[in-house]
């Protein structure tokens, strides 16, 4: 009895229970339903005051968080760059000298980066590489600042770093930046404040040099006044290289320094060795004119020779000049016609004073070239020379830039094959009349797919002893790199 009293008061409050919960149920179902309805109308944009302010307040905290790392995830998001693995076969050893690097074949490998951040009025920009190779004494350390007086290549290299303000009239560049002058195709006797890395004298990298720079735009013309504060010397190879020839000496090849020490001046960071540079380009009727002029620093060393004690010192030192250029290019057809000329005036005679000029054309044929089974052919020809009209005179100053100026009496060609968008060839040749020297280049490049690029390449050099090339007989080589672009 007692049993069955519990099962029936049991039953009944278990039936109660969910009676009950059923209405409740119901009732909550409603009401969540209500709050359902709520939330999506507030997900469609509807008008409930509370959720309009939070979603406000979560907007506001997205976009100031957006905003406070918007500039720093802009350098990633404008990231750019390639990778470059290259390799070369010299096809003899070279001079044997002491302690000449004598390794064969040689292989690198570079990954170039540029970046910025910032927007259309203020913008930073960034550019530079990281490298690596197997040759001796040629890497070493990282990038140098503000003042790079090393000659060796290094491994991690930030060589452009500057900001840039865009006006409606006016732009301003300021930090390190590679620095072109000229309109030359091939060979540029007014571009030659543009640094290079000439660690391998065929494959050059250009340099940054410290600037401040003002761009001025009026009418047709624009207007370039620029400073350059700290000077720091083109990096050249390594004495123990094969391109230093039988002297170990990259400049002074043809002097003998037997009983002498070569020496180095490394023009200091001072207001004296500070240089200035102005320009004015414009378009007028088709032909595109320059003129600059330069007060500063000269880029090819001179030598001076200094006696210390029973020593005799050759001191290669960059003096000061004054560099006076103008140039024009124009279109006609299928015919591009361009030239320039530069006067170095040499302060104080330490120097030469001398005049060099270059005078060119691009001629592209498309039918003719279809005949061959090509799509176009470029062909470019100029003529560069030199005329000194005062020679160095300067005491102490025994040996002129003149040995180091390439076009001094030369004529560049380069012709470009182009199959079709994937492949193309490339020869290039300069050849000194006096004394006679003579580089050629035969080159093929194809596209394996969009960004990756494959490059095969055969360099020869020959000539006089004395000339250019004919230092670099023995150089003589074969090449190839893939390239990555991303």
């Amino acid at each position: 009895m007692k049993w069955t009293q519990y099962i029936i008061t049991v039953v009944a409050v278990l039936c109660l229970s969910f009676g009950g919960t059923s209405f409740v149920v119901a009732d909550d179902m409603d009401l969540l339903n209500d709050l359902d309805q709520e939330i999506a109308t507030e997900k469609r944009g509807g008008t409930g005051s509370d959720l309009d302010l939070l979603d406000e307040l979560d907007t506001a905290r997205t976009e100031k968080k957006e905003d406070a790392y918007k500039y720093v995830t802009m350098i990633g998001t404008n990231l750019e760059g390639s990778i470059r693995l290259r390799g070369h076969v010299f096809f003899r050893d070279p001079v044997d000298r002491e302690k000449v690097d004598k390794r064969n074949p040689i292989g690198e490998a570079l990954l170039r980066f540029n970046t910025w951040t910032g927007n259309d009025k203020l913008r930073l920009n960034l550019a530079g590489w990281i490298e690596t190779g197997t040759q001796k004494d040629t890497y070493d350390g990282i990038f140098r600042w503000p003042q790079d007086k090393d000659r060796q290549r290094h491994y991690l290299e930030l060589n452009e770093v500057y900001l840039s303000l865009f006006q409606d009239s006016y732009d301003v560049t300021v930090g390190k930046k590679i620095f072109q002058n000229g309109i030359s195709t091939l060979f540029s006797p007014a571009d030659r404040y543009r640094l290079t890395d000439s660690n391998d004298p065929l494959d050059p990298k250009d340099l940054g040099i410290w600037q401040t720079r003002v761009d001025y735009f009026w009418n047709k013309y624009t207007f370039t006044a620029a400073i350059f504060p700290i000077y720091s010397p083109a990096k050249q190879p390594s004495h123990r290289s094969r391109w230093s020839d039988t002297t170990g000496d990259y400049d002074i090849y043809e002097r003998d320094t037997t009983n002498k020490e070569v020496d180095e001046y490394f023009p200091s960071m001072s207001i004296d060795n500070v240089s200035y540079f102005a320009r004015i380009k414009t378009t007028l009727a088709g032909w595109d004119l320059f003129i600059s002029g330069y007060h500063g620093l000269n880029p090819y060393y001179v030598l001076r020779e200094e006696q210390r004690g029973s020593t005799t010192y050759l001191i290669k030192e960059n003096i000061k000049v004054g560099n006076y250029a103008a140039g024009f290019s124009t279109a006609y057809k299928k015919w591009e016609f361009h030239g320039e000329t530069l006067f170095n005036f040499s302060y104080d005679g330490k120097d030469d004073h001398y005049f060099t000029f270059v005078g060119g054309f691009t001629y592209t044929m498309d039918t003719w070239a279809r005949r061959i089974f090509m799509e176009k052919i470029d062909i470019t020809i100029e003529y560069a020379n030199e005329v000194i009209t005062k020679e160095q005179s300067a005491d102490e100053y025994v040996e002129s830039s003149r040995k180091s100026r390439l076009g001094r009496n030369d004529i560049f060609t380069r012709i470009n094959f182009k199959y079709d968008e994937d492949l193309s060839f490339l020869y290039v040749s300069d050849f000194e009349f006096d004394p006679s020297g003579r580089y050629n280049k035969i080159q093929s490049e194809y596209k394996i797919r969009p960004g990756l690029l494959w490059t095969m390449a055969f360099e020869f050099f020959n000539g006089k002893d004395e000339s250019y090339y004919g230092r670099w007989a023995r150089n003589d080589r074969f090449i190839t790199s893939l390239k990555y672009s991303f």
